[in-house]
């Protein structure tokens, strides 16, 4: 790991821990042993070490995703969501949940924007793009795509991505671990599939 990398990811840390008004470059200097002085042939201010931190997030996500198999847009593949069989579709949603919980840059970066968020204005753009924003653009396609091959019923997929996603919203903020959240999440899933999903032998939610 290079010194660039070395900083990024002590900030990932100290930002999770402090918030972005909480820490100074001096301190992300002292964190990897090098001189404030020497910091800046890297980056000319805490704002873009911020800013590249949170690129850096960004890109592990989406590598995550690839790696998974699922979707990091809605203009990829969908078709992983048209499994049949209730259980299959429970796994394939559980892996994309379980990242939030357990990746370790993920869980980071999630305090990163919940403490800084009120007090950088680049926090708070991208808190409520990664957790509001993107995640109901992206599931609207997800239902539409779901409504037009005949799996749901036809509707509204933007009220639909609302109300989906409102449940996994709560469940982010106010569960510690997957554990927890897992009953609750499966819950979830299973009564919007029943309510969502078209009569007949492709309804089956096991």
């Amino acid at each position: 790991m290079g010194t660039r990398e070395k900083i990024l990811e002590e900030a990932l840390t100290l930002f999770s821990q402090k918030g972005y008004n909480g820490v100074s470059v001096r301190e992300i200097a002292g964190a990897i042993g090098i001189k404030e002085s020497s910091l800046y042939n890297h980056f000319a201010n805490k704002q873009e070490i911020f800013d590249q931190t949170v690129e850096f997030c960004w890109q592990e996500a989406e590598t995550y995703f690839k790696e998974q198999g699922l979707p990091f847009t809605g203009e990829e593949d969908l078709n992983i969501f048209g499994e049949e069989d209730f259980s299959l579709l429970s796994e394939t949603l559980l892996s994309l949940f379980r990242y939030f919980f357990d990746d370790p840059v993920n869980v980071r970066f999630r305090k990163l924007l919940l403490l800084s968020q009120f007090e950088n204005r680049r926090a708070w753009e991208l808190y409520r793009k990664v957790y509001c924003e993107y995640p109901l653009e992206v599931q609207a396609k997800i239902f539409s795509w779901l409504m037009e091959a005949g799996i749901f019923q036809k509707g509204d997929p933007e009220a639909a991505a609302l109300e989906f996603y409102g449940g996994v919203f709560l469940l982010l903020h106010t569960c510690s671990s997957m554990e927890e959240a897992k009953p609750s999440f499966l819950a979830h899933l299973k009564q919007f599939v029943k309510h969502h999903r078209c009569e007949g032998p492709k309804a089956a939610t096991g």
